[in-house]
């Protein structure tokens, strides 16, 4: 019997809006954890968890290199921020005043505390209150607040800034010499999973990241040298801890700071701080100062508030919800031009929009769109827009899942993730995958996420010895003194918020320790002639696994396109097993208009397929089912 050949299977990837039998042969009908790539369908890899669980749920994480080639991981809670160097978690949640309860001297400008951890542990610059032996002016009050703007972990000498005062010892105005302690509190943070979501940026090596309703924070740094012990702190010369913003991202030597809250809510702003060094917090966000070159705009030409932004290229993109915005370098007097890009289509929320190539990428409120700085292009249309939007609720303020969506960029795979809440799930657990160079789209299950974040996940030789090596020498595949992970390579690393993990995606076939379910599916093929009933005997699939194992096939049939398809009647639906070491057909007897195949696994190892063949001949055009 003849061959009707279906070839590059992966030319075009899954599309779920158009009704199967109106689908090009090579294009797909269904899929999960499959990704399209060299003409061919393969199995997506899994994740395996890494670093120690997070000491909180991680709503967003965001990976950072020093200026000796360190590479670190900052988690964000609704109430905590931790920072993992490759060993362990430390709290930089920023802190309360602190309470000193002694000193060892005191003049008019400094106050000499005992060296050790205690003092290492107090931020690089803040406030302190002076305890129950130290007062300021002979006054009564035994706790009188001072700031600070140095101290000395190696001499224990904290420099008071204000208010400048002389300080006295009681009783009696003389010295004493009590027992040092020192309090340190965390001042939890107020974020959440959807309006206050956090947004980071880093900006000429400084850390800083909002929530839109806590003043922003940064993490001090000196000379792009972490420092552990010092906690986040409030932005320095930030306009006023009564105003708030809901994004800032780093764009050229300024901080654009977005969705502002002042007196009154004012969604619409966008505000830039002045240019700054490394290492180095703008110096005033004030723009009335004419001889400074910080500023203020509103875009009023639409009525939705801004969700987000990102570079791109030489200009800076301003996302609305209903409209999107370029943001160009003018110099004195404006500093910056605006100009309405589209009033019609906008960003679904924050962290919604990626770069990749010279574009973005962004999640609208009913598509994908592409963003090259010019033009809007939706890569949606007819393909899995319904599939995902449906699910999502997008704009629905009762049901704020679409909130919990985010987009990431796989740079490694040359694919974007947009991640949403599947089906009734309150948290992100699915993905669609666009791979921007075949444009392609697929589908893939994810823990349940948070956040995804593409970064070097760096794990530093252990010292290995001869003694302590375990297993088979001869079974190793692993250089002597390597590293778990290449570290000249980037990957994603999700934030699993239920089980407050960290996961390394593109590691094993499984997903962490459960067996991965991944299949391809296609029906509606009339393999030439819809009104033909034919019959097939075999299915003649080129597929690659690894090792000796085997998946599962299902091939079914139908009459109608509007019929239901029946899959594998000759097994009473069971799974056809087959191994293309050892078999280079899958037998079935079955005749119909339209049929169907699928390819399904569950085990612990690869697959792809790369095309796939029916052996058919024409039955007649009418006629029923023979097996």
């Amino acid at each position: 019997m003849p061959l009707v050949p279906i070839n590059d299977l992966g030319g075009i990837g899954i599309i779920k809006d158009i009704p199967p039998y109106n689908l090009p042969e090579n294009a797909w009908s269904d899929g999960n954890n499959v990704r399209f790539l060299n003409n061919g369908v393969k199995k997506i890899r899994g994740y395996t968890e890494v670093m120690a669980t997070c000491p909180f749920a991680p709503y967003y994480i965001l990976p950072y290199e020093d200026a000796n080639g360190n590479y670190y991981w900052l988690a964000f809670g609704t109430d905590d921020i931790a920072v993992w160097d490759n060993t362990n978690w430390t709290d930089i949640t920023r802190q309360t005043t602190l309470v000193l309860n002694g000193a060892v001297s005191a003049s008019a400008a400094t106050i000499t505390v005992d060296t050790g951890a205690a003092l290492t542990a107090l931020p690089a610059t803040g406030s302190l209150k002076i305890g129950t032996d130290i007062t300021a002016d002979a006054s009564t009050n035994r706790y009188e607040t001072f700031n600070y703007s140095a101290r000395d972990t190696s001499t224990g000498v904290i420099t008071i800034t204000s208010p400048a005062v002389t300080l006295y010892a009681h009783p009696n105005d003389a010295i004493v010499t009590p027992t040092l302690t020192t309090t340190t509190t965390d001042a939890d943070y107020d974020a959440n999973t959807t309006k206050r979501k956090w947004a980071a940026t880093k900006h000429n090596g400084i850390v800083i990241a909002t929530n839109g309703y806590d003043t922003p924070q940064m993490w001090p740094l000196s000379s792009g040298i972490p420092n552990k012990t010092h906690a986040m702190m409030e932005l320095s010369n930030w306009p006023s801890s009564t105003e708030k913003c809901s994004v800032i991202r780093s764009f050229r030597t300024f901080l654009v700071g977005l969705n502002w809250q002042r007196t009154n809510p004012e969604p619409r702003l966008v505000k830039w701080s002045t240019e700054s060094s490394f290492y180095v917090a703008p110096s005033t966000w004030d723009e009335t100062d004419a001889t400074l070159d910080a500023g203020e705009y509103e875009l009023a030409d639409t009525p939705g508030e801004i969700v987000d932004g990102l570079p791109l290229g030489d200009s800076f993109i301003i996302y609305k919800n209903d409209s999107i915005y370029i943001m160009n370098y003018v110099g004195t007097p404006y500093i910056f031009s605006f100009k309405l890009l589209t009033p019609t289509i906008g960003c679904l929320t924050k962290n919604a929009v990626a770069e990749f190539e010279g574009g973005h990428f962004f999640m609208g409120n009913s598509d994908f769109y592409l963003n090259d700085g010019q033009s809007i292009k939706p890569l949606l249309p007819d393909r899995l827009r319904r599939a995902v939007f449906d699910v999502i609720n997008a704009g629905d303020v009762s049901n704020p899942s679409w909130m919990k969506c985010f987009v990431v960029a796989d740079h490694l795979h040359n694919e974007m993730l947009a991640c949403y809440p599947s089906d009734s799930s309150t948290v992100v657990d699915k993905a669609v995958i666009w791979n921007w160079r075949t444009n392609t789209f697929s589908m893939r299950d994810l823990p349940t996420t948070s956040h995804i974040a593409s970064g070097i996940m760096a794990v530093f030789p252990t010292g290995q010895s001869w003694t302590a090596t375990t297993g088979d020498w001869n079974a190793s595949s692993e250089a002597w003194g390597s590293s778990a992970y290449d570290t000249h390579l980037e990957n994603l690393v999700f934030a699993d918020v239920t089980n407050t993990k960290m996961y390394r995606d593109n590691n094993g076939n499984k997903n962490d320790t459960a067996d991965m379910t991944s299949y391809i599916e296609r029906s509606g093929y009339d393999l030439g002639d819809s009104q033909q009933v034919k019959f097939i005997s075999a299915v003649y699939p080129e597929l690659e696994v690894s090792g000796n194992n085997s998946v599962n096939v299902y091939v079914g049939s139908q009459m109608s396109t509007d019929g239901s398809i029946e899959w594998n009647p000759a097994t009473g639906g069971a799974p056809y097993v087959f191994n293309p070491n050892a078999q280079s057909k899958v037998s079935c007897r079955m005749s119909g208009k339209y049929f169907g195949v699928r390819f399904e696994s569950t085990g612990d190892f690869d697959w792809k397929l790369h095309s796939l063949a029916f052996e058919v001949k024409p039955k007649g055009k009418r006629g029923s089912r023979s097996y």
